[in-house]
């Protein structure tokens, strides 16, 4: 090796950038060139560079030859020097550059090292050796892998040498108590002192790392990309006991919200996700792209495979994927094999779960009934408990919990703990010509709530072959098996095993479970009879758990890219993604006892009618797609052009059998059922065709100019209506590559201006056929006999056409202190048009479903804002990260002056989207005083009550908000800005020292104003349904009339408090601890000796804390109930081999 005193190498070692898609391009030649030495040198160029510095030369001719320049530090890379050579090989060309200006230099295979011939002062003198050391060792990153061409160097001396493919060196001659330097671009340097076995590892310094982002069909430069892209950073989800990634991606980037309303049932989680808010009237999920492959669901894949993730977000960067990206694109890119031999590598932990927060239920159930009866006098009802059976429970005092219960439900239907588990294996490696990613995964998680229960096998194969220099092809094949209990989809949102008919349906007068009899209870109380026997482990038995629920998907891309002549490549793939669900439903039950001193008694037999039900769905999607991209340089200006064209065809399949009277409950087939129910199927599809292209321009390393446009031709529109076009355009100005900057740069490290504008599309119809009249059989009476024909269904609007959405963004990227402080910032304007939707049409037409039309309009307007800190103290190197997107919508075409209302929601033009429309609470009335003032309005208009209840003692009095002296539906108020939080901010810090690592992952939503009115959450009381303690300990009575938040509480026969108002909008502001965790990697010396190549030990916690001032069970999911939220404790574990 020679003794060198600094090495700089390309940006990203050969390992990581075979994950990277760049890699496609340039590594089959690389291959081809190291194994053949008599093809570098025969390369030739002509170069004429005038005035330019050496690290310019440098870095032309790393740009167009094979080679890899390392330097010595002495030299200098400022020097500028003139070369003018025309038609001479590479070889010739580097002798007359470095000889004609002081340099030696030698060739060791692709690498070239260059020497100052005058730098000797740091020569050391001679080591004898008895004063001297071998040194051996190994160097990785952070996450174990080993990294090439690190500079081993012995600090004040020449003695130096680089790392190997495997991260190892051998350093001979060095002087006993010497210090060793380790050095490698876009990892900061360390200092070790100098033993004969060593094992370092070196921390990634990101302001130097020349870092590329994954965009639309390629991967771009960060610093010469024009258009808002965020990149989230993998490491965020490393260590966390994340099964679905959707969820860990809340608080990771600026504009980025993740919401869980739709309910976190193990495997059938729904998350909502928005890109910059909610930019039209229909669905605003954005789009999702795996591996190049659109249309699927980031749930899809393990966490674990994820190599890295783009957020696109402004039409220049989406444009490129055209009618489906106008809310935005999130880009992922799994893991790729690597040279190398086979590692293989386990990750797993195991999550302890536990609620959250639980309701804060009234569970003496004398308190209860004397609530009930409080509720039912309210009214002028006569009370329904008697004092006698009130005295009886109080005086029992929990003696006899069987006979006299006061029972929480939660107790019963929550595991305490429910414990997760979530394994991953992984193997990697490959030859020069070949490379392959394995990885299999195994979930097993038996659910908070029970009988909700998931498990998932789950698969994943990325191969790669280099046929020849210029062919390489290549497989990503992923897909999984799920099985969920058959009975789970009740604990989602809305699902009747809490709130419909299910748990919320009790009283605390209920022993649900008897362990000494092993039977399951109803009501205790005969004066409660035929009012509440809603026992929740009857609901949660509701379907026999011998047939799960199978779900299954397989994905396949096969892929192929030739590089004929240097600098195009052509790349063609075939995608297959397929879906299914099979659903059966075998109904049961249970018997239902009273717990009583001479025996339980029968209550309810559990005796159902038996029947399948079965459900099939099936989802088939195959795209296809080719491009071609060309690369060159002149003189300044580094260009390329991709072109391409894509096609896609979808179809959604649905069976349903319904069969009744089994003839043995054994016989699980269609057949063994005597009566038939229902039998029904209907199919659904789609298709389209896109061409697409790109052009990128950089001149001089300064100014960007980029160019896109699509066009889409979909199946949703009729002929003449089918094709939308979309194009965009972006600019980009590195300022502090001027030379006007110089002056600037010890603290300004980079400034960059972007703009950009540019029209996405949607065809979101309610339906694929919107366009046509559509029919179905129905029967006619024709004379006196009845006749098959046909009925129109669906009303044709042939007119129909794509949604545009047309945004404007500017930005500006920047980094101070040598890139320590970091981010960008950027205002967005977006303006959908033509948004499909359905408007009011006249009673005449029938009864038939109308179409949508292109009648809305939504503006979208926001900032979003990256600040980064990242900086070493010592041995400590540390991360500190802050992200905040604000938007704000409203509706700027509609129905004209005409609002459309639906329950609590408003949609208005002028207005945001689902602006919250109640009445306005004036006052609790609270004493003879506010009854004084009632009278009074009544004097004035006896009227004035006529639409709503007069109050009375306790009751809310409603405010005359228009002042008209009556009150009515036109006194609603719009309250809030609409369904959607507007303010969504997160926060990291990331701490490394010596072995350990510790983050923390701060996460929340500014103002945001909800509607929260459910079964835990409201002012009246119900019959045979549970009560609230916090809403009972501060209504409003006689005997607490100043002091209480909430009205009184009268039975639900007069539910005149439980109108929509003000009092039921809440803040759902919030800041929440998203995760925190801490980790210690095993010493490599340590390690070693069982022949393990990495081990780290973690432990975790997910939701320790939110500070927030919402009554309900989550801000996140605000005024939707279901699976609660849950804290996690994990303990986990990597190991590599």
């Amino acid at each position: 090796m020679e003794n060198i005193t600094a090495i700089n190498r390309k940006k990203i070692n050969y390992i990581k950038l075979a994950c990277l898609l760049i890699s496609l391009i340039s590594f089959p030649a690389l291959i081809t060139h190291a194994s053949n030495p008599s093809e570098i040198s025969g390369e030739i160029l002509t170069v004429q560079m005038q005035n330019k510095t050496l690290k310019e030369v440098f870095s032309y001719l790393e740009k167009n030859s094979n080679y890899v320049f390392i330097y010595e530090e002495a030299v200098d890379l400022g020097k500028r020097v003139n070369v003018n050579i025309s038609d001479k090989s590479i070889e010739d060309i580097i002798k007359e550059v470095f000889s004609s200006n002081g340099f030696s230099y030698v060739i060791k295979g692709r690498q070239v090292i260059v020497k100052n011939e005058k730098s000797t002062g740091l020569m050391s003198s001679p080591v004898t050796a008895q004063d001297a050391i071998v040194v051996r060792g190994t160097v990785t990153d952070h996450t174990g892998m080993p990294l090439v061409g690190v500079n081993v160097v012995v600090k004040g001396a020449t003695i130096g040498t680089v790392t190997d493919i495997d991260g190892h060196f051998d350093l001979p001659n060095v002087p006993k108590g010497a210090t060793l330097l380790f050095s490698y671009i876009g990892y900061k340097s360390q200092e070790v002192k100098a033993l004969e076995k060593l094992t370092i590892t070196l921390s990634e310094d990101n302001e130097l790392l020349d870092e590329v982002v994954v965009v639309g069909y390629g991967t771009q430069k960060k610093v010469n990309m024009t258009g808002a892209v965020s990149s989230v950073k993998v490491d965020a989800l490393d260590n966390r006991p994340v099964t679905n990634a959707t969820n860990a991606l809340a608080g990771l980037a600026a504009g980025l919200s993740v919401t869980n309303t739709g309910g976190g049932t193990p495997g059938l989680e729904s998350p909502t996700i928005r890109i910059r808010g909610q930019g039209t009237l229909n669905n605003s999920d954005p789009l999702v792209v795996i591996d190049g492959m659109a249309g699927a669901s980031i749930s899809d894949i393990n966490p674990q495979d994820i190599e890295s993730i783009s957020v696109l977000k402004d039409a220049a960067s989406s444009a490129i994927y055209g009618s489906r990206a106008a809310n935005g694109v999130i880009l992922i890119t799994t893991k790729k094999g690597s040279e190398g031999s086979a590692r293989i590598t386990y990750s797993g932990n195991v999550s302890f779960e536990k609620v959250a927060k639980r309701l804060n239920l009234v569970t003496d159930y004398a308190d209860f009934m004397e609530i009930q009866n409080a509720g039912l006098l309210a009214n002028g009802q006569a009370p329904r408990f008697s004092q006698g059976k009130i005295d009886e429970w109080r005086n029992d005092a929990g003696r006899n919990p069987t006979i006299y219960p006061n029972t929480d439900w939660q107790d019963h239907i929550y595991r305490s703990p429910s414990v997760v588990q979530n394994h991953t294996v992984t193997a990697n490696g490959g030859s020069k010509t070949a490379r392959y990613n394995l990885s299999f995964g195994y979930i097993n998680n038996p659910g908070m709530i029970y009988h909700s229960n998931y498990k998932r096998y789950q698969m994943r194969a990325n191969v790669d072959v280099d046929i020849k220099p210029w062919l390489t092809v290549g497989a990503n094949a992923y897909g999984y098996v799920d099985y969920n209990n058959p009975s789970a989809g009740t604990a989602a949102e809305g699902g009747d095993v809490i709130w419909g008919y299910g748990a919320f349906n009790t009283v605390p007068g209920m022993t649900l479970y008897d362990p000494a009899t092993d039977l399951y209870g109803g009501i205790q109380n005969p004066e409660e009879e035929n009012v509440s026997n809603a026992n929740p482990y009857r609901r949660m038995w509701f379907y026999k758990e011998d047939f799960p629920t199978i779900s299954r998907r397989t994905v396949a891309k096969m892929y192929g890219r030739v590089t004929p002549v240097k600098g195009l490549t052509i790349d063609a793939s075939y995608t297959y993604n397929a879906w299914d669900r099979r659903t059966e439903h075998h109904l049961t039950d249970r018997d239902l006892y009273r717990f009583t001193a001479d025996g339980p008694v029968l209550l309810r037999a559990g005796v159902v009618r038996t029947y399948i039900r079965r459900y099939n769905y099936r989802n088939d999607f195959r795209a296809s797609d080719v491009t071609a991209r060309y690369e060159f340089k002149v003189d300044k200006l580094d260009a390329s052009v991709m072109a391409g064209a894509s096609q896609e065809y979808n179809k959604y399949d649905t069976d349903y059998y319904l069969k009744y009277d089994l003839v043995d409950e054994s016989l699980t087939a269609l057949d063994a059922a005597s009566t038939l129910g229902r039998i029904t199927g209907n199919y659904n599809e789609w298709a389209m065709r896109s061409y697409f292209g790109r052009i990128n321009l950089v001149w001089d390393d300064k100014y960007m100019l980029e160019a896109n446009l699509r066009a889409d031709g979909s199946s949703r529109f009729a002929p003449n209506k089918r094709w939308g076009y979309f194009p965009s355009v972006s600019a980009g100005w590195r300022i502090t590559q001027e030379k006007f900057m110089e002056d600037y740069q010890d603290w300004l490290s980079s400034l960059k201006l972007r703009v950009s504008y540019g029209s996405l599309g949607n065809n979101a119809a309610s339906n694929n056929y919107m366009y046509q009249s559509l029919y179905a059989a129905t029967n006619y009476v024709l004379g006196n006999a009845v006749t098959g024909g046909l009925s129109q269904t669906t009303l044709s609007n042939t007119y129909l056409t794509w949604e545009s959405t047309y945004v404007t963004n500017v930005g500006i990227d920047y980094g101070f202190f040598k890139n320590r402080l970091s981010g960008s910032l950027e205002w967005f304007n977006r303006d959908t048009k033509g948004i499909l939707i359905s408007l009011p049409v006249p009673l005449e037409h029938g009864t038939s479903s109308v179409p949508n039309q292109n009648a809305g309009e939504v503006n979208n307007r926001g900032v979003d804002l990256e600040i980064n800190w990242t900086d070493q103290i010592d041995k400590l190197t540390y991360s500190v990260g802050f992200n905040m997107g604000f938007v704000s919508n409203k509706v700027t075409k509609f129905q004209g002056d005409v609002a459309s209302i639906s329950g609590v929601k408003k949609l208005q033009e002028g207005k945001p989207i689902n602006q919250y429309y109640v009445l306005d609470v004036d006052r609790i009335v609270r004493d003879q005083s506010d009854l004084d003032y009632v009278q009074s309005l009544v004097d004035k208009n006896p009227n004035y009550f006529a639409t709503y209840q007069r109050p009375e003692l306790g009751d809310f009095l409603f405010a005359d908000a228009n002042g008209d002296g009556s009150l009515n539906a036109d006194d609603r108020i719009e309250v809030g800005h609409g369904d959607s939080p507007r303010l969504t901010f997160g926060a990291n810090l990331s701490l490394n020292w010596n072995n350990f690592d510790f983050s923390m992952l701060l996460q929340g939503v500014g103002d945001y104003k909800v509607y929260y009115n459910n079964q835990a959450f409201r002012f009246t009381t119900v019959m045979g349904q549970s009560l609230i303690k916090d809403i009972t300990d501060n209504a409003w009575t006689p005997e607490n009339p100043y002091n209480s938040k909430y009205p009184i509480l009268r039975n639900s026969a007069n539910s005149k408090n439980n109108t929509a108002s003000t009092a039921f909008i809440h803040n759902a502001a919030y800041l929440r601890c998203k995760n925190i965790q801490l980790g210690y990697t095993i010493p490599k010396n340590i390690s070693s000796k069982f022949f393990v190549e990495n081990l780290k030990i973690y432990t975790s916690i997910d939701n320790l804390f939110t500070i927030t001032n919402f009554p309900g069970l989550d801000p996140e999911i605000a005024a939707t109930v279901g699976y609660p939220a849950v804290r996690q404790y994990s303990l986990g574990l990597n190991v590599s081999f």
